[in-house]
């Protein structure tokens, strides 16, 4: 049995390896929608506002497919309340260079409608292949 150690491991062009075929998150963001800033984010170029509660997020590297699979979550600086209701974050929209990111709330206990909000703390990371 071999052991391979490193301390860095680069691609053939110098840059940094690229993950592919590993279950590792191929993507991931948390930004606030209400200040129109980012946090943190991994796989990311661009994020477009596309109106109050909805974004587009663009990748660097495009996914193999549009397969992929999105866990979210959403927060605010108040908990939900019986007023409000649940926080929610959805993916959809997904194309192999960007996915779409609604968020909102889901209503009060005796309304669930739901409502687009620009709540600050959103969430998410994709799992799939890399093109």
């Amino acid at each position: 049995m071999s052991t391979l150690k490193a301390d860095t491991i680069q691609s053939t062009g110098g840059g940094a390896a690229t993950l592919t075929k590993q279950e590792a998150a191929k993507c991931y963001m948390r930004f606030d929608p209400a200040n129109n800033t980012t946090i943190s984010s991994f796989n990311v170029s661009s994020r477009s506002d596309d109106g109050t509660g909805l974004a587009t997020i663009s990748f660097t590297n495009s996914m193999g497919n549009d397969d992929y699979v999105g866990h979210q979550q959403s927060g605010s600086t108040a908990a939900p309340t019986t007023s409000t209701g649940a926080y929610v974050t959805a993916v959809y929209a997904e194309t192999t260079g960007n996915v779409g990111v609604a968020y909102g709330y889901s209503g009060s206990l005796s309304n669930a409608a739901w409502a687009f909000h620009d709540y600050v703390n959103q969430k998410f990371t994709l799992h799939g292949d890399l093109a």
